[in-house]
């Protein structure tokens, strides 16, 4: 089982296991009694978006999508076709998409679900951890920010990058619980308040994952600076 992460591990072989993250969307969409209002492709992708960034960060390729519709069976091309533009983004169109539509009972507020699932080989290459920096790439957003702020979400395709960077040595997105939650997770241990600054805010929630944190070696942060150009904020750890 993976540790601090948003994803459930299932041994499959002596080499190999499966890697599954979803995420879920209420109260988002185009329906009268919907908190914010915004297009189902745009609830489709954004809801992959997050599934599909918790299974790469841990190492995973991407192997399939079920996509859970309890909004109504008009909603479910929209919502595969954010799911198609989220791959397309990730450079992975062949990937299969199934699931299933709520369609005996008609819900007041639109609701969607989507799982990703992925493999992963058990042993993988060990990188040194030694003299490392960190960063938040994009800028925690949330509900009509998410709409309204486009630009300043990080790009799944620059998500992409940054896990196939060799100076960034790990990942992992932000969500609900904000910045400073996420990076005692990446780091694997408590942190104080004043000791991690920053020009984002820490705590905010990140959404549908609008921004994600890497630890890269400081020696090359020229080169990463140059990936992420103005989606790249400094995390500075004084702890």
């Amino acid at each position: 089982m993976i540790q601090h992460r948003d994803v459930i591990s299932i041994s499959i072989s002596d080499e190999e296991e499966l890697i599954l993250a979803s995420d879920c969307s209420g109260g988002i969409g185009s329906k009268k009694g919907d908190a914010v209002i915004a297009e189902p492709e745009t609830v489709g992708y954004y809801c992959f978006r997050v599934a599909a960034m918790e299974c790469l960060s841990v190492g995973a390729t991407l192997k399939a999508v079920q996509v859970l519709n309890f909004t109504s069976n008009s909603a479910w091309e929209s919502y595969y076709s954010g799911v198609k533009k989220g791959l397309s983004e990730l450079n992975i169109e062949d990937i299969p998409i199934t699931g299933s539509s709520e369609s005996n009972i008609v819900l007041h507020q639109s609701a969607l679900g989507v799982t990703c699932i992925g493999m992963r080989k058990k042993e993988r290459p060990f990188t040194s951890c030694h003299n490392l920096a960190h960063a938040l790439i994009g800028t925690p957003l949330v509900g009509n920010e998410v709409i309204t702020n486009v630009a300043s979400v990080a790009p799944l395709s620059l998500f992409m990058d940054c896990i196939h960077h060799p100076s960034i040595i790990d990942i992992l997105p932000v969500g609900s619980k904000g910045v400073f939650h996420e990076l005692s997770l990446l780091l694997g241990k408590p942190l104080k308040r004043e000791g991690v600054t920053s020009i984002q805010d820490l705590y905010k929630s990140s959404g549908p994952s609008t921004s994600f944190i890497i630890s890269y070696k400081k020696e090359d942060e020229h080169d990463v600076r140059e990936l992420t150009g103005r989606h790249f904020h400094s995390l500075h750890l004084s702890c």
